[in-house]
């Protein structure tokens, strides 16, 4: 190759970088932060993060610490992040100014090249995203939830069973309740092979997003020109690699709408999401069809994953706090008794045991930082230039364990949400854990209520025990966590024995008696 081509196309990075590292130092001083390298930024601490026992949120509080402000950023290639650690911070840009902190970043190896476009929580910021969230939001809006109460019973029913026969594999069969529920409130399936695929193929599809890691784990998202190049090419793994992966994303949005679609057609459809939509808009399905079927996947998709992550979550902190489990029964026993299992009625009249599962999100958010908002106009924050096209996360994590907030923020308390003599009610986390503003999850109500019927019912009927090792001592159980995108409990096992005959035949009876 000429040299002519080849000094210009090694200078087009430089130049790209110099650009953007101009563009966001011209309206005045920048968020402190640290400064790293010329050009590169903070590119070889970035990476080491993935890796590091200190995960990004903990060094984002530091951040905080050392240049006493809530709100820092760094650049990494000419690419700008800002971090917003409290909640005046996150109030004041991503609520009171949404207009301009509601895009999102372009994720050139997940969106672009793996295909995830079509998930709502990944669009950019404009009329197309406005019509999906208003169609979506119609459904899982507070009073719309309650329509899916029926079958959020038939999924604990079905679970009782699989916690008494094979306990060991309790992650297993919270993912199918959750996944089994959120494919019969989309899609409409109920069968158990149907439930298996589709729980296979979001897990499958799901963990290439994981196995990315976030955005900037490759240079692509910082050098948008890479999607271009050659499969062949030496140094195109990434692509070759997305490429592959985009046959998991584009099956997950396309299989179970071709399926739903089928049976519509020939008028054998469950009545679900999905289909009231089709009907909803049956002269008009040329403009919606793809409105209707990448909210119906973007909604099996979110919906489980962050249910089954609170599920197991209360789960392990009622094992490894006995005494909350058992001021928790004490309560269902007293207002409710032993002759049914709780239902989403008695919600407040049982306030500690479902203040169990808020407390569980609290200290324990499914995410730990917000999925990255981008601003679409240069601001000023506090004297502070914040320029266009900026990555902006919320600190989820830092303001659910801000002393301010939650005074003794690492004690698993849920009375701090019961109201009490001489005692103030604290803030839910459901403001915070699910997002911020106009991004916020619209499914988060489903969720909520998913998690709280499940654990109030298999406390009113067994204690939750850990498991035995093979002398018959019990194993401790530990709060030992994932560190990636998504926070889970890392795999425990667990014992669920029932707390006597009549509420063992609650279990096998279920809601159906």
């Amino acid at each position: 190759m000429s040299s002519n081509i080849i000094v210009p196309l090694l200078l087009l990075p430089v130049l790209f970088i110099l650009y953007r590292s101009f563009r966001s130092r011209r309206g005045g001083p920048l968020p402190p932060g640290p400064k790293g390298l010329p050009f590169v930024g903070l590119l070889f601490e970035f990476k080491a993060w993935a890796t590091s026992s200190k995960p990004k949120w903990k060094r984002y509080c530091e951040m905080s610490e050392k240049y006493n402000s809530d709100v820092v950023s760094f650049q990494v290639l000419g690419d700008r992040t800002v971090v917003l650690n409290s909640v005046k911070a996150t109030t004041d840009l991503l609520e009171k100014r949404s207009s301009i902190y509601s895009d999102r970043p372009p994720l050139h190896m997940v969106d672009g090249l793996m295909g995830w476009t079509f998930d709502i929580n990944h669009m950019r910021y404009n009329d197309k995203w406005r019509l999906h969230r208003k169609t979506f939001h119609q459904y899982f809006q507070p009073r719309s939830v309650p329509q899916y109460y029926p079958f959020e019973r038939t999924a604990v029913t079905a679970l009782f069973p699989k916690l008494l026969e094979k306990p060991d594999d309790l992650r297993a069969h919270i993912k199918t309740l959750a996944s089994s529920l959120v494919l019969r409130v989309t899609y409409g399936f109920t069968t158990e092979e149907e439930n298996e695929y589709f729980v296979a193929l979001v897990d499958r599809a799901f963990g290439t997003i994981l196995d990315v890691g976030g955005r900037g784990n490759y240079l692509v998202d910082y050098f948008p020109l890479l999607k271009s190049i050659p499969t062949w090419l030496p140094g195109a793994a990434f692509k070759r690699k997305a490429l592959r992966w985009r046959e998991y994303s584009q099956e997950l949005r396309d299989g179970p709408w071709k399926m739903i679609r089928k049976s519509h057609a020939e008028g054998t459809a469950v009545h679900c999401f999905a289909t009231e939509n089709m009907d909803k808009f049956s002269g008009e399905m040329d403009e919606m069809e793809e409105i209707i079927r990448n909210c119906s996947a973007s909604a099996y998709l979110a919906g489980s994953d962050t249910t089954v992550g609170l599920i197991l979550s209360s789960i392990l902190l009622l094992m490894y706090y006995p005494e909350v489990q058992k001021r928790a029964q004490a309560e269902i026993d007293a207002v409710i008794g032993d002759s049914r299992l709780p239902d989403h009625s008695d919600r407040e009249r049982i306030p500690y045991t479902a203040a169990i599962i808020t407390e569980a999100l609290r200290i324990y958010p499914i995410g730990r930082l917000s999925f990255p908002h981008y601003t679409t106009e240069d601001d000023i924050y506090e004297g502070h230039f914040i320029p266009k096209g900026t990555a902006v996360l919320g600190n989820i994590w830092a303001i659910l364990h801000d002393e301010s907030i939650y005074p003794d923020p690492y004690k698993f308390d849920p009375e701090r949400f019961v109201e009490g003599e001489g005692r103030t009610v604290q803030p839910h986390p459901k403001t915070w854990a699910f997002g911020f503003g106009r991004r916020i999850c619209p499914g988060r109500w489903f969720a909520l209520d998913t998690a709280y019927l499940t654990i109030a019912c298999i406390l009113a009927t067994c204690h939750i025990k850990c498991a035995l090792d093979e002398n018959g001592n019990e194993i401790p159980a530990k709060l030992e966590y994932t560190q990636g995108l998504i926070n889970h409990p890392k795999p425990y096992r667990a014992r669920f024995v029932p707390r006597s005959a009549k509420a063992l035949n609650l279990m096998k009876q279920g809601f159906e008696h």
